[in-house]
């Protein structure tokens, strides 16, 4: 018998919440890395975002990098969080300062 959840090749998880930026500007596009993936996508109004890892091998610190567009100019701001499947659904909810 295999345990659990072994060998299994589709066991998405969405990671989002929101993300601002520690300086005055607006949080523009990040890049998620954790899990031995690799996700971007642009951030809507009130610093929302939403991403879906296909199969992330769990539990890991995802490493993410936030455009911040200050007083007209692009910084690139990094910053991490634990990345692991939450108790109850397939989101895990982040709220990020970079």
């Amino acid at each position: 018998m295999t345990p659990a959840g072994a060998g299994t090749t589709s066991n998405p998880l969405t990671v989002a919440g929101t993300v601002r930026c520690k300086f005055p500007g607006s949080a523009e596009s990040l890049k998620i890395t954790g899990g031995g993936e690799s996700h971007g996508t642009s951030v809507g109004t009130g610093g929302r975002f939403s991403v879906v890892f296909g199969n992330p091998q769990l539990p890991s610190v995802a490493n993410v990098e936030v455009r911040c567009d200050v007083a007209g100019t692009r910084t690139y701001r990094s910053t991490t969080f634990p990345l692991h499947r939450p108790v109850a659904g397939q989101t895990l909810t982040v709220n990020l300062l970079a």
